[in-house]
């Protein structure tokens, strides 16, 4: 039986479908164009059903407009937003590799925690693009995008050993109009600034801390105020008790440690004044410098691990078939 012809999605040729979530779907996609021009993106599309919700539509678009503001080395690139036969869609760069919360789990399966020089990597990146999302736009102004979500699933990591910060999905901008939301909370109880989780304004501090539990997490291999329950687990963030970096951690370098420690303060005020400031702490540690060939060869480890499903304690004796590397996009809501 013949394969089944692709998809085409207007300019769009879908080649894979890479996950559905409970309003969207993703697609590895290749667009074409004069003389042989082409490129493999990430295209994320509204499901039919919610084609004609108008919460969800204006959702979409606003992470059109606000990841169209974010134009940086570290952070996942917007390149199209439109409506192809009224389905909403847009496509982001596609990142050849993991994410890091997959890469955890892959240490973690090992006995493995990361290792400090590529963890101050990820520190550098993901301060960095933070910085950028909370104060600059494409022209140097102001743009105030928090990002509400800054967690492992969120982060990806390419097989050359590039950081991208991705999925402003639920994010909010001071100056956009119609940006500003009420309600619900967003985004993953592990990694919610205690402010944030009671209620109170977000700012962005609120997503230092969350960098501050993903960072520990890193280090430590697990996360620093997990409890038996959401409502635990917010009452420790809110009070500050965890298991200091240095006795979880103990190979982590002492300005390291201090550094994330001060980004996991309750009170938002007791927190670095901003990314920047954060990244300045880390100084003395720079990541080493064949750092990107190093999360290159953890990605590739990765992808080979997951090729062959093993039960906890067991080792598995056959070879790693040849596979495709997985791709990454934006999480899908």
């Amino acid at each position: 039986m013949p394969p089944a012809a692709p998809e085409h999605f207007g300019d769009y040729e879908l080649v894979e479908r890479l996950g559905v979530g409970g309003m969207a779907e993703t697609f590895v996609a290749i667009r074409r164009g004069p003389g042989g021009f082409e490129q493999r993106v990430c295209l994320k599309r509204i499901l039919p059903t919610f084609a004609d919700e108008a919460d969800f539509i204006e959702m979409f678009r606003r992470e059109a407009r606000m990841s169209a503001l974010l134009h940086h080395g570290h952070i996942a690139r917007v390149l199209d937003f439109g409506i192809i036969d009224g389905a909403h869609y847009l496509t982001l760069e596609l990142i050849e590799g993991t994410d890091l919360r997959a890469a955890l789990r892959h240490l973690r399966r090992r006995g493995e925690s990361l290792d400090p020089g590529l963890t101050s990597y990820l520190a550098h990146a993901l301060g960095a693009a933070l910085d950028f999302a909370h104060t600059a736009d494409e022209h140097g102004v102001a743009a105030g995008i928090i990002h509400r979500d800054v967690s492992p699933s969120n982060v990806l990591l390419s097989n050359a050993g590039e950081i991208k910060l991705a999925d402003f999905g639920i994010s909010k901008a001071t100056n956009l109009p119609g940006s500003i939301q009420s309600g619900a909370l967003k985004g993953k109880v592990p990694y919610m600034a205690p402010e944030y989780a009671l209620g109170h304004e977000c700012s962005p501090r609120s997503d230092l801390f969350s960098l501050g539990v993903l960072l520990y997490e890193c280090l430590a291999g697990r996360r620093p105020f997990d409890g038996s329950s959401d409502m635990q687990t917010l009452d420790r963030a809110r009070t500050g008790r965890h298991e200091r970096l240095h006795e979880a951690a103990p190979n982590t370098p002492k300005p390291m440690a201090d550094a994330i420690e001060s980004l996991l303060a309750a009170a938002p005020e007791e927190r670095p004044c901003n990314a920047a400031a954060f990244v300045s702490m880390l100084a003395d540690v720079p990541p080493p410098p064949l750092v990107r060939r190093d999360l290159g060869a953890l990605v590739r480890s990765v992808e080979k691990d997951d090729a062959i499903p093993t039960a906890p304690g067991l080792a598995s004796t056959r070879p790693a078939p040849t596979r495709r590397p997985r791709k990454r996009g934006p999480s899908l809501r």
